[in-house]
């Protein structure tokens, strides 16, 4: 049994997608879960390089785009070695997403993943 040593609360996802750049090149991924300092990316082609030290992400999300510096965690491979499925710690997260953590923190109905894909405005529609 793997013990959680996370400090911030995980948010489940549907539906954001990100494009993951290790110096390079470029991927398309799907951000499966989310928290202030990190995130989990799955459908990462094997090919991308997981042993640097830094990359950078570009998730899309519903009403803005968020950049983001990273540093790879872990990696497993998946779909018979095709994927990878990663862990990712932000380095120093920006403001904006740090606003749209809160938004999804703030989320009425927390059983229904696509609540973390959504921002402050569609919430509160």
């Amino acid at each position: 049994m793997e013990t959680n040593r996370r400090l911030s609360n995980r948010h489940n996802t549907l539906g954001l997608m990100s494009n993951v750049f290790d110096g390079r090149s470029a991927v398309l991924g799907v951000v499966e879960d989310i928290s202030k300092t990190g995130l989990r990316v799955s459908n990462i082609p094997s090919s991308f390089e997981d042993s640097v030290e830094t990359c950078y992400m570009v998730v899309n999300g519903p009403r803005n785009d968020f950049y983001l510096v990273l540093h790879p965690r872990w990696s497993h491979s998946t779909n018979r070695g095709m994927y990878k499925m990663m862990g990712f710690q932000i380095q120093n997260p920006p403001g904006e997403w740090e606003e749209f953590l809160k938004c999804v923190e703030g989320a009425t109905d927390k059983s229904d993943p696509f609540t973390a894909a959504v921002s402050c405005e569609d919430i509160e529609m």
